[in-house]
């Protein structure tokens, strides 16, 4: 699904204009949806109050031309203006003029008291800037609504964007006010779908401000447009592989996992059972001799095997070990390093090693959990980003990333301080860094592709529920993802359907047993479902 930020929604509103359809109609016609979801709204809750905040510009304005529409249909409305309001000019200029000429006449935000009933927010609008500073004015405001809100009941309808949120990538300001239900226009913002914006978004709908599909694509692919997706099942449908009915094992690939470690032999349980109930074909499980047996009791249909043990001299062992490794992804379709692996130790002595092997020499190749945490070794942080970057030059696919927030920092420390405000940029920047694809997990977890003329392909996940915050969920997503990668899906598609499926699987469980009691196990357990909820299984 399509979104869109702030400069590719001035580039549509200027090509409409040079296609002879005004700004002012198009201000019309974002103004009477708004009215009309405003009126559904009042009817639905049985609400007297109506109150219109507007702000200074466009955002402004589209708030005055709904309070316009409003007058005489609900039984009291109220328009709040912020100070500069008064200094409008073009269209929201117009707009509050008429307000004034019916007889509307707008208070200060100041004179705003929580309250109940329908409150419309339009101070901000898809220009908004999350760092710069906030006005006192517009502070007290949002602090008061968002009190009406948890106080008085009151709802509230946002008007393109929440006021405080920004439409490029979720950034919000330190103040935000919360929204009920948000209607943006044209496309789906790119902020209302990332976090941490989606958050103050709540239920969003999108009008296209009458202007036909046909005419918004030509725009589009005119003016080379080129921004995030939200990951939806509609794409998953259109991606289905298919399973032949005279497939034997070899037909739907092997992947290789290298993960596990004493204490942890959970996570490699995890990755290769949700590997297997995805439909790979063989799933081979190389672990530390120590859970060998614990792994082979609790997954038999996998096909285990011990890393050596000897000989007892480190520098030979890490050799032994070595070879080992080399040879079992030797002939698989896909790998997997990481889950529970832990650190290096005297039965393990190079770990870093085998990591480096399968970036050198796995066809595909997912590196998660403490793959990723080796790598970001302060003394092996650059030479695994060389081998990345050399991985692609040699003509390998991609390396998938798979960090989460704690786990890009280590890797990424030139974006510590931006991870929890702007993920897109994060995520971008080390695909960037290291020519690989970055799965930086989390609430909307986002998929950043390596960059193509300096442009980047990204996807916003938009399924999952906080169930998921619970060790062993991205175990589970490591082996659906490695799964995909060895049944030989296109790598965008192997990719974004193991993303999405791993947190529809997660909510088709959760409305059975609730967030709270969710469990890795059960989104392996939903993952039947959550295939034929997308149209791959019947």
């Amino acid at each position: 699904m399509r979104t869109i930020g702030s400069n590719e929604q001035r580039i549509i509103e200027k090509a409409a204009a040079e296609a002879g359809i005004p700004t002012s109609l198009l201000k019309e016609s974002a103004a009477h949806a708004v009215a009309m979801r405003a009126l559904q709204l009042v009817a639905e809750r049985g609400f007297r109050k109506v109150m219109v905040l507007c702000g200074a510009g466009n955002n402004g304005g589209d708030g005055f031309a709904s309070a316009r529409l409003l007058l005489g249909r609900v039984q009291h409305l109220q328009v709040f203006e912020a100070e500069a309001a008064a200094n409008n000019a073009g269209d929201a200029r117009l707009n509050r003029q008429i307000c004034l000429n019916l007889g509307i006449t707008p208070q200060p935000f100041s004179e705003f008291e929580p309250t109940d009933g329908l409150i419309i927010d339009a101070v901000y609008g898809s220009g908004f800037k999350a760092d710069r500073p906030l006005s006192p004015e517009f502070e007290r405001l949002a602090r008061k609504v968002n009190q009406a809100r948890q106080e008085h009941g009151a709802v509230v309808l946002a008007v393109d964007l929440p006021s405080g949120v920004q439409a490029d990538h979720g950034q919000v300001a330190p103040t935000v006010i919360q929204a009920d239900e948000t209607l943006s226009f044209l496309y789906i913002k790119t902020g209302l779908v990332s976090y941490p914006g989606h958050k103050a978004a709540g239920q969003v709908y999108v009008h296209d401000l009458d202007l036909p599909e046909g005419f918004l694509e030509r725009i589009w692919e005119q003016k080379g447009l080129r921004t995030p997706s939200a990951l939806t099942a509609e794409e998953l449908r259109a991606w289905r592989p298919q399973r032949p009915m005279d497939a034997h094992k070899g037909t739907f690939g092997r992947l290789a996992i290298l993960a596990g470690s004493p204490g942890l032999a959970g996570a490699v349980i995890l990755s290769g059972r949700a590997a297997e109930i995805s439909g790979a074909g063989y799933v081979s499980l190389t672990v530390p001799a120590e859970i060998y047996a614990a792994v082979l009791e609790a997954a038999p249909s996998l096909l285990s095997a011990p890393l050596p043990e000897e000989p007892l001299v480190q520098e030979a062992l890490a050799k032994a070990q070595l070879s080992f490794w080399t040879q079992r992804f030797e002939g698989c379709d896909a790998a997997l390093v990481g889950p529970g692996m832990g650190k290096s130790t005297p039965k393990r002595p190079d770990l870093l090693s085998l990591v480096l092997a399968a970036i050198e020499e796995a066809p595909r190749l997912v590196l998660d959990a403490d793959a990723l945490n080796l790598l970001a070794e302060p003394d092996a942080l650059e030479a695994g980003r060389a081998a990345l970057i050399t991985r692609t030059q040699t003509g390998l696919e991609p390396a998938i990333l798979t960090p989460h927030p704690g786990e890009f920092v280590r890797l990424c420390p030139e974006m510590a301080d931006k991870v929890a405000q702007d993920r897109i940029a994060c995520a971008e920047a080390l695909a960037a860094l290291t020519t690989s694809v970055v799965l930086l997990k989390g609430a909307g977890t986002v998929i950043a592709f390596p960059p193509k003329q300096d442009r980047h392909e990204v996807w916003i996940n938009t399924s999952g529920n906080a169930g998921m915050a619970k060790a062993g969920s991205g175990d589970v997503l490591s082996g659906l993802l490695g799964s995909l990668l060895a049944q030989r899906l296109p790598l965008r598609e192997a990719i974004c359907a193991a993303v999405y499926l791993h947190g529809l699987a997660a909510d088709l469980q959760a409305e059975l047993l609730t967030e709270r009691a969710l469990t890795p196990e059960d989104i392996i357990m939903g993952l039947p479902g959550a295939f034929r909820q997308v149209g791959w299984d019947k």
